[in-house]
């Protein structure tokens, strides 16, 4: 059952540097909402509505997201194997103040004669870097595409034979939030007055937009599942009537109602025979080898989560990794959790089929791909595939 998640408040995705008296003035926030910050709002409201607290059978509910909707358009993370020397704001050199309506770039690909340019440090003898394909100068410097892109536009570039006829439109992109700072004091009980030397501050994700000078509402979205038949009652009772609920840090409110499928949700395209793969990540991964997936072995080979099929790892294009954390609420266990490092939603894996099996594109669309079965159900790892 899908769940939109609309914030009324700008909403606080913390980055896990430390917070607190004698820590730190700052809350930051991370550029989207990690998956985990959803499903324990989510988990936490359906606790509630039982009246009680069972955690397996809450860390049993299953959720996919979130991702960003746009007036019934679904977005996902921008694929870091594309790069461009333009941006929207470019003219051309015509100072007419006028916005481009699309940009052409250039693909990262895996570079299969690295082998005659030198040697490199990566930490596979078989991993092949990855490069930009033909860029027009040594001097090339690739500029930053939105944050967003469109589920159409996606499976354009995913599945598109020839990268350099790929353009992308200033109508398929958002940034994203925009941050929203405030300044905050602590008051005293008794006397009501702020107390000296007791400010912090807080950055939040501020989900209005401006279209034609119209503040509209972008939207949380989540795909949430469970077993247990106690629960199952609350999801769709969250479903059918709207909610406000807290999400994030500060308690921030969103409101929280059952939504229909936008596009996205399901694959577009089916190709035939494919035997070079791309998986990108569509939300976070968290993997036991750091950046590696744990089903990948010394040898870059292993079977992909969900399949039969053996396929073996070319290459990768991956950004920094960011930190996740949190605080355990666990009778027993109540503290704050360890620090874990995510690869970023974004990053991209090429892989190569080893044999001829048939790839099930609709079971692994938007699945995780994460080595630990919690995480999967966190969220974690959301893959989008495709071709190249």
């Amino acid at each position: 059952m899908k769940i939109t998640i609309t914030p009324i408040d700008p909403l606080i995705s913390r980055d896990s540097r430390p917070f607190g008296q004698g820590q730190g003035t700052r809350i930051r926030s991370l550029d989207w909402l990690t998956p985990s910050v959803v499903c324990g709002a989510l988990r936490t409201g359906v606790g509630k509505l039982h009246g009680s607290f069972d955690p397996e059978a809450l860390k049993a509910i299953e959720v996919r997201g979130p991702f960003l909707e746009y007036e019934g358009t679904l977005y996902f993370p921008r694929p870091l194997d594309f790069v461009t020397e333009q941006s929207f704001n470019d003219d051309g050199g015509k100072n007419d103040g006028k916005k481009k309506k699309s940009v052409s770039g250039y693909a990262v690909r895996p570079l299969q004669e690295w082998k005659t340019l030198g040697e490199t440090d990566l930490p596979f003898s078989g991993l092949q870097p990855a490069c930009v394909e033909n860029p027009p100068d040594q001097d090339f410097k690739p500029k930053a595409t939105p944050y967003f892109w469109s589920a159409a536009a996606m499976n354009r570039w995913l599945f598109g034979k020839d990268p350099k006829s790929f353009s992308l439109k200033e109508s398929e992109c958002l940034s994203g939030p925009a941050k929203d700072e405030r300044i905050h004091v602590s008051i005293e009980p008794q006397t009501g007055a702020s107390e000296d030397a007791r400010l912090f501050s807080t950055t939040g994700l501020d989900f209005r937009v401006k279209r034609g000078g119209e503040i509209s509402q972008m939207t949380a979205v989540i795909d949430a599942d469970t077993q247990e038949d106690n629960y199952k009652q609350h999801l769709e009772r969250i479903c059918r009537s709207p909610e406000l609920r807290p999400l994030g840090g500060e308690r921030r409110l969103a409101e929280w109602r059952g939504a229909k499928d936008s596009e996205g949700w399901r694959l577009s395209r089916k190709p035939d025979n494919a035997t070079r793969l791309r998986m990108v990540l569509a939300t976070p991964g968290i993997f036991s080898k750091g950046w590696l997936p744990g089903w990948i072995d010394e040898k870059l080979e292993g079977k992909i989560p969900g399949t039969s099929i053996e396929a073996r790892l070319v290459s990768a294009v991956l950004d920094r990794w960011e930190p996740v954390s949190g605080w355990n609420y666990e009778k027993g266990k109540n503290g704050p959790k360890p620090l874990r490092r995510m690869v970023p939603a974004g990053s991209v894996y090429f892989f190569e089929v080893v044999g001829k099996q048939p790839f099930d594109w609709e079971t692994l669309w938007l699945r995780s791909v994460c080595d630990d079965e919690q995480d999967k159900k966190d969220g974690f790892g959301s893959a989008l595939w495709g071709i190249w």
